[in-house]
């Protein structure tokens, strides 16, 4: 990162990082000498030089029929930037405080990654007591390895989670089911060939998890009402199958 570079993060425009670089270096010159330094035409070198006078970083020295100019210490630029990051400091818990003042807004938290997603079943779905959920093993067997998968099946059983779910009529279901129902961890309903799902979704307290083996992404909801009606249409369907 080259000096130019720096000085416009601390806060300057462009071509006032230019103009004032420029200056810094001539120690004291007319407009057109830094103009041409900066590599910027004569009036917009006056524009900016007074824009960083109003700023109090360049000073105006004026010598008979010439007006020069010159850049003030590098450290008032340092002070200046310090200035408004104290600034943004004392207004941070207000942000905070308007970032939450919404106690019905929901949250939501994204996955994304084979690693991400196992993590979420293990740490997160699979340590809850009952969960209501529609799944396509098919689809999941492309993410997780039939091991991953089968130990995902012994986390349930050793939180005892407890759960009701729809799942395809493959042969990959089969197999998941014999260890599921082997250790008897919860009801299973097979979905009508009509109805087929590329996601797998989760309802269990008050938060919905949908997650895409396809993409390998999954997105987690935490809101009552959210969770309550998708809760519903699973019920619905529970109780129609």
């Amino acid at each position: 990162m080259n000096p130019q570079q720096i000085v416009e993060q601390l806060g300057l425009t462009q071509k006032e990082a230019a103009i004032y670089l420029a200056t810094l270096e001539l120690g004291q010159a007319p407009v057109l000498r830094i103009a041409q330094k900066a590599g910027v035409k004569r009036p917009t070198a006056y524009i900016t030089l007074s824009s960083l006078h109003e700023k109090g970083l360049i000073d105006i020295i004026p010598k008979r029929a010439t007006t020069f100019y010159r850049a003030t210490d590098p450290d008032l630029l340092l002070e200046k930037f310090n200035e408004k990051v104290g600034k943004f400091k004392s207004l941070l818990p207000e942000l905070k405080a308007i970032s939450n003042s919404s106690p019905n807004k929901p949250k939501v938290k994204f996955y994304e990654g084979k690693t991400s997603i196992l993590s979420l079943y293990e740490k997160e779905i699979f340590n809850r007591h009952e969960i209501l959920a529609l799944v396509s093993i098919k689809e999941l067997i492309r993410v997780l390895s039939a091991k991953e998968l089968n130990d995902l099946v012994h986390i349930m059983k050793a939180t005892g989670t407890h759960i009701r779910e729809f799942v395809e009529k493959s042969s990959e279901a089969e197999e998941y089911l014999k260890e599921k129902n082997r250790l008897a961890l919860g009801e299973t309903k097979f979905l009508t060939p009509e109805l087929h799902f590329n996601i797998d979704i989760l309802v269990y307290e008050n938060t919905v998890a949908m997650i895409s083996p396809k993409t390998v992404i999954a997105v987690l909801i935490e809101d009552i009402a959210i969770a309550n009606a998708q809760r519903q249409f699973l019920e619905f369907l529970w109780k129609s199958l």
